[in-house]
């Protein structure tokens, strides 16, 4: 192992396995989550940038210029108290700002995983991206759970999303849109997105853990694996990532004990697979070392968390974990992200 896993080193090898396999980030919201908002303006400035009005673009930065292995271990918000605070409306969205961030990384696209809490809003949320992300083969969207459509209309309406927008995938918010996958109703209806979803081939993208802050109060853990496990997910016949790897914003503790059981429902269901979008370096290290590393992809859950801080976290924990790290690297950021994103392998 290198005496320093800094950011050159790290970089640099990731983008020699990339050259030969192209490196995708599987978890990035387009939008705002808890606002789903999408009045952006176009820049006059910067093509494909959409902005609030008066807002100053960026370029991102990996600052300071070397950055080392201990400012890669600085642990994302894992506090529950903390975590609604470090929400934020975003400023800027677009193919300009995640395509300057996926050029730092090296990486090659991006699931983009739009979140609406309200009704009759998943299709306008499609369009909208439709307009920013307009580049096939490099920004791959996923259709928001449509809340309150009747279990019947799902499949008519997700083929009718990926023939006009091109869905690979369907992304599930438990506790953003108050369903309870530990009730019947929240099962069934969750097994009825699974079964839709699956028979056109389009995987299903599910947030694992907490949402501190949450109203009602209950709905902030909805995604808890133990509510999770109440789920046949082998009603897809495509695959179902859980986000976070279950582990969003648990202690220490609490990942060890959600570890165990994720690794349980890998056992029982092998269609399932988990990210490691927005974990702390301890429970990314965690994951990779106590959870089957074939069943991984790297998500970032930008732009919570820059697009940059998340991969070189997970490539420092990678290879200090893996004992073959260039494998581990292809597979949890390349084969497994092509199958789901529905690619050639």
């Amino acid at each position: 192992m290198p005496d320093s896993l800094n950011a050159d080193f790290l970089l640099a090898w990731a983008r020699e396995a990339g050259h030969e396999y192209p490196l995708f980030d599987c978890h990035v919201h387009p939008f705002d989550v808890l606002t789903g908002d999408t009045a952006y303006q176009t820049s006059d400035s910067l093509p494909k940038l959409f902005s609030r009005p008066g807002s100053a673009y960026h370029p991102p930065a990996i600052m300071p210029e070397n950055f080392d292995s201990a400012e890669i271990q600085r642990e994302a918000v894992s506090e529950r108290g903390l975590l609604l605070t470090s929400r934020f409306a975003y400023s800027h969205t677009g193919a300009r700002i995640f395509d300057d961030h996926l050029a730092l990384t090296g990486l090659s696209g991006a699931l983009l995983l739009p979140v609406t809490r309200c009704p009759d809003r998943a299709e306008a949320m499609l369009a909208t991206i439709q307009q920013m992300f307009d580049e096939p083969g490099r920004y791959f969207c996923a259709c928001p759970y449509p809340v309150g459509m009747a279990r019947e209309a799902l499949y008519p309406f997700f083929y009718q999303m990926k023939e006009t927008y091109g869905i690979c995938a369907v992304k599930i918010h438990t506790n953003l849109v108050n369903l309870d996958p530990a009730s019947p109703e929240g099962r069934e209806t969750i097994e009825a997105v699974l079964e839709a979803a699956g028979s056109l081939g389009l995987s299903v993208i599910v947030h694992g853990g907490w949402t501190p802050g949450l109203q009602p109060a209950q709905a902030a853990q909805y995604g808890t694996l133990e509510r999770l496990s109440c789920v046949d997910w082998s009603v897809s016949r495509a695959p179902v990532v859980i986000a976070h790897a279950g582990c969003y914003a648990l202690c220490e503790t609490e990942v060890t004990a959600a570890l165990s059981l994720l690794n349980v429902l890998f056992e029982k269901f092998p269609n399932l697979l988990a990210d490691v979008s927005n974990l702390g370096m301890g429970a990314v290290e965690s994951v990779l070392r106590f959870s089957d590393r074939s069943r991984l992809l790297f998500g970032s859950d930008a732009l919570y968390i820059p697009i940059w801080k998340a991969w070189l976290r997970f490539l420092h924990a990678l290879y200090c974990v893996s004992p073959d790290p260039e494998s581990d690297l292809i597979r949890i950021a390349s084969i497994n992200p092509r199958r789901c994103l529905s690619l050639p392998v």
